[in-house]
């Protein structure tokens, strides 16, 4: 159990565990933005195989759809989130061990 000697402590940790967990929710939405980008790919080569072409061409052709470009970017946006989120909760938690050492 987890024991504060002050409330600015508290606070801090308090703080840190949201933006933890503000963190995870962004990783989970990269990893969803992630899939949908894994699954389409997969289905446009099933496709292709169907009609006789090659899977590098259909990874091409997918790579260039808007529903592939809007997962990349979600992805992208969601890994910088997360990133963003773990360096602001690193650093409270810090300040929760600077405030407790103190």
């Amino acid at each position: 159990m987890l024991t504060f000697t002050n409330a600015a402590e508290q606070a801090a940790w308090t703080m840190a565990e949201a933006l933890s967990e503000k963190a995870f929710v962004a990783m989970k939405h990269a990893e969803e933005a992630q899939e949908v980008f894994r699954k389409g790919r997969l289905a446009m080569r099933r496709q292709f195989k169907a009609r006789g072409l090659s899977e590098i061409d259909a990874s091409i052709r997918w790579a260039s759809t808007s529903q592939a470009q809007a997962a990349l970017a979600d992805h992208e946006f969601y890994m910088h989130e997360a990133s963003m989120y773990n360096e602001a909760a690193t650093a409270q938690y810090a300040k929760a061990l600077y405030l407790k050492g103190r």
